[in-house]
């Protein structure tokens, strides 16, 4: 009997060693995403300022692939997509990342910009709130500040303003039209 129950005892230990062993090997697979999706974005920024824009958006949109968690390659790709005037796909990609970070008012900011810019009010209104919310909790007065001088602006436009003229419209990875 007490056979049994040593061999049982072992085995559980063994188990559990088992568990522990899995939990550290998925670790540094966690941590090889993050180094990978950081490197990329790294690589991203050298390519923008190469002026090498198709292959700036292909390494972030493989960087939030690799690591969805890691906001800054978001926040990049938000900014190229609003700098070449892409707003209409600005903003579905911006309402994407704002599900992903619903606490990051840059997101939101960058999300009423592209929405106002195609001439959705509403939707901008309540970004820009929301942004100037998320601020004001986290006590970042200057960037509270820009948010709320976006909504100010945003309330006062007419209901129906005439869209921005968007881009020529390209998918920015396929590099310029001819």
């Amino acid at each position: 009997m007490k056979k049994i129950l040593f061999v049982s005892m072992a085995l559980f230990a063994l188990v559990g060693c088992q568990k522990s062993d899995n939990q550290q090997q998925q670790q540094p697979d966690m941590d090889q995403r993050k180094d990978i999706g950081h490197k990329l974005i790294l690589k991203s920024l050298n390519d923008l300022q190469n002026k090498d824009l198709k292959s700036t958006v292909i390494d972030l949109e493989t960087s939030i692939k690799i690591n969805p968690s890691e906001p800054e390659a978001y926040l990049l790709l938000g900014q190229i997509l609003l700098k070449v005037q892409q707003y209409d796909q600005a903003a579905d990609f911006l309402e994407v990342a704002a599900r992903t970070f619903p606490d990051n008012g840059t997101v939101f900011y960058m999300l009423s910009i592209s929405n106002k810019m195609i001439g959705k009010k509403l939707p901008a209104v309540l970004a820009a709130r929301h942004s100037v919310e998320l601020f004001q909790a986290q006590q970042d007065r200057d960037n509270m500040l820009k948010s709320a001088a976006l909504l100010h602006d945003l309330i006062d436009m007419p209901d129906n303003p005439a869209p921005a003229a968007p881009a020529k419209k390209q998918d920015i990875a396929q590099g310029s039209p001819d």
